[in-house]
C-alpha cells in the first residue's frame, strides 16, 4: 500500500518487497525502514541494480522487531525507483515499512 500525507511524506507497508515509484524530476528520500519478522531477514535498498544501504537481522540477538533510521534519508535519484528487497528466512510473520519524502 502506497500513501502519500498532507506534508508530503509518503509510506509503504507490505510482507514483502517494496517499491516507491519514482515522480517525473523529483528525487526520492527515504529516512525510515522499520518492521517485525519471526525469522532472520536481509533488507537492501537499491536504486535500480545499485545497492544504497543493506541491513541484517537476526532475532536471536535483536528479537522480532526492527528498525533503522537516517535523518539525512538515503538519496535515490530523480527519475529512479526506491526498491527495498525484503528477503525473509523460514519465517511466515512478517511486515516491512518504508517512509521518506521527495525533492525536486
Amino acid at each position: 500500500m502506497d500513501s502519500i500525507a498532507l506534508n508530503g511524506r509518503w509510506s509503504l507497508t507490505g510482507a514483502a518487497d517494496l517499491t516507491k515509484t519514482a515522480i517525473t524530476g523529483k528525487s526520492i528520500v527515504v529516512d525510515h525502514v522499520s518492521g517485525h519478522s519471526d525469522a532472520d531477514a536481509l533488507l537492501t535498498l537499491k536504486q535500480g541494480s545499485t545497492q544504497i544501504a543493506q541491513w541484517k537481522t537476526d532475532v536471536s540477538v535483536s528479537g522480532f522487531n526492527f528498525e533503522f533510521n537516517n535523518p539525512n534519508g538515503w538519496i535515490i535519484a530523480a527519475g529512479s525507483d526506491a526498491v527495498l528487497d525484503f528477503t525473509v528466512g523460514l519465517g511466515e510473520n512478517c511486515t516491512v515499512n518504508m517512509t521518506g519524502f521527495t525533492i525536486p
